[in-house]
């Protein structure tokens, strides 16, 4: 019986799978909505601006464009109480580096960044080729313009150039 019941959850889970790769390659976006801060799920399904969370968003690219370290920023944000995407009180530096260094921002969409490797204990890989990955431009609407999202990414390369000793 129990061979049976892991060979219905196997196959259960292909089922899935393979959904989920078809909505990927047809540059269906789906976001984790409860943390992630700057969006909602809209009532046609797609993310939808939250004004409020966006002025967070902005706030941070803004402010890290300034000169400020991703680890001032959050200390920044903790000390003017300002809930992180997951409702703590804390930030922690890699928050505000994630924020920063996430497309979904600027209205774009890299689908597929990790996938599960085993369906019995459910372990994730980050994927680095080994089933593909879609880039979907303008898939919802950015709370940054590309080209501010675009001078972060300069400036974040600019900045570990400098603390590696490169040139």
């Amino acid at each position: 019986m129990s061979s049976l019941a892991q060979e219905e959850s196997r196959s259960i889970s292909e089922n899935v799978t393979w959904g989920q790769r078809k909505r990927f390659a047809d540059g269906k976006v789906n976001l984790p909505y409860k943390q992630f801060l700057g969006y909602r799920k809209g009532a046609d399904g797609f993310p939808e601006v939250v004004p409020e969370e966006a002025i967070v968003v902005h706030r941070i690219y803004t402010r890290f464009m300034e000169g400020l370290t991703p680890g001032g920023i959050a200390k920044e944000l903790t000390a003017d109480g300002i809930p992180t995407p997951s409702r703590k009180q804390r930030w922690q530096t890699s928050t505000v580096e994630s924020i920063l260094q996430n497309e979904k921002y600027k209205g774009a969409a890299l689908l597929q960044k990790c996938f599960t490797v085993d369906f019995l204990t459910k372990k994730k890989k980050l994927n680095e080729g080994e089933v593909p990955q879609y880039y979907v431009e303008n898939s919802h609407e950015p709370i940054i313009p590309r080209d501010l999202y675009m001078q972060v990414q300069e400036e974040m390369i600019r900045r570990a150039n400098l603390h590696s000793g490169a040139n």
